[in-house]
């Protein structure tokens, strides 16, 4: 197990990257930018709270493409199993962290900070048997597509499911779909690369 853990950096990577999860969730907070919007004439206020889930997205999928096919093909680890708890313990260390933001310090917006970790990552694990590495370029291009063209009137339009209020049931419901979309395409996807 612990060499499972030093060969995917696991024990630096993610570390890090939760810490500036946290450090993002406490500068963030509320706080919104207004962002041109090719699709309104005016742009809407986005919350800059969106981009925080980016960092833990980058670090997972570092720490899961850290490997050696051809050994972990001859070996008898379960290295799949591992891995997809890698993804879900991460995950829940990102919820976790965030309901804490939200009770100790009565960050509101935090709550859709851990929401929206969940479903960027289970969409990133989603692409990644498609497109590979180049999968880590989805969290952010998705959080930069929501913020140009995510809103219409002011409101998050449905399909932007991160930009969504912290209590909308149809967001919590997409990101547990992606997530567990993403787990199980990720458990059961060849490994050739």
């Amino acid at each position: 197990m612990r060499w499972w853990i030093t060969a995917r950096q696991a024990h630096s990577l993610l570390p890090a990257a939760l810490a500036t999860y946290t450090l993002l969730l406490l500068l963030f907070q509320g706080h919104t930018v207004v962002l041109p919007s090719p699709v309104t004439s005016s742009g809407s206020p986005v919350l800059l709270l969106l981009t925080a889930p980016i960092p833990v997205c980058a670090a997972v999928l570092a720490c899961l493409e850290s490997r050696l096919p051809s050994a972990e093909a001859t070996g008898v680890r379960p290295v799949r199993f591992l891995d997809t708890s890698l993804v879900l313990t991460t995950t829940l260390a990102a919820l976790a962290l965030a309901a804490a933001a939200h009770t100790l310090l009565g960050i509101a917006s935090a709550l859709s900070a851990g929401r929206n970790t969940a479903f960027l990552l289970g969409l990133m694990l989603c692409a990644l048997p498609l497109i590979g590495r180049r999968a880590a370029l989805l969290p952010p291009v998705w959080v930069i597509t929501v913020a140009m063209a995510g809103f219409e009137q002011g409101r998050a339009q449905a399909w932007t499911v991160i930009a969504r209020e912290t209590d909308d049931p149809w967001a919590a419901s997409a990101s547990a779909l992606s997530l567990a979309i993403g787990l199980i395409l990720y458990f059961f996807a060849p490994r050739t690369r």
